[in-house]
């Protein structure tokens, strides 16, 4: 069963998690990446994320599916220190969901804060 965790690094990193729900754009807000994929925005169920945007070619290489609820966290990569990534963690059950969603309280998009 999935649980809440928070993860913690030497430099005392703490990951929160958050539940999405993606769903493919198709905005010219966004450009569609190298493989001609456009991004997925999660809507976020439960828990506090910073950014919710994930890359079209990893959702699809990763045999991901819209409208599932999964676990997920953000991040920021030091390769790209002024954007925040998005990582799906795992699919969440049906079984799992309400416990989830409990736990994690109710869902908010902060993009204005730092991880």
């Amino acid at each position: 069963m999935v649980g809440v965790w928070t993860i913690t690094i030497t430099r005392i990193k703490f990951y929160i998690m958050f539940l999405a729900k993606f769903q493919q754009v198709n905005s010219e807000k966004f450009t569609a990446d190298k493989n001609n994929q456009m991004p997925f925005i999660g809507e976020i169920l439960a828990g506090k994320a910073t950014g919710s945007i994930y890359n079209g070619t990893m959702f699809q290489r990763e045999n991901l599916q819209v409208n599932k609820v999964y676990l997920c966290d953000n991040h920021i990569d030091s390769e790209y220190p002024d954007n925040v990534q998005t990582r799906i963690i795992s699919e969440v059950s049906l079984l799992e969901l309400q416990p989830l969603m409990t736990q994690l309280g109710t869902g908010s998009l902060d993009v204005d804060t730092p991880e």
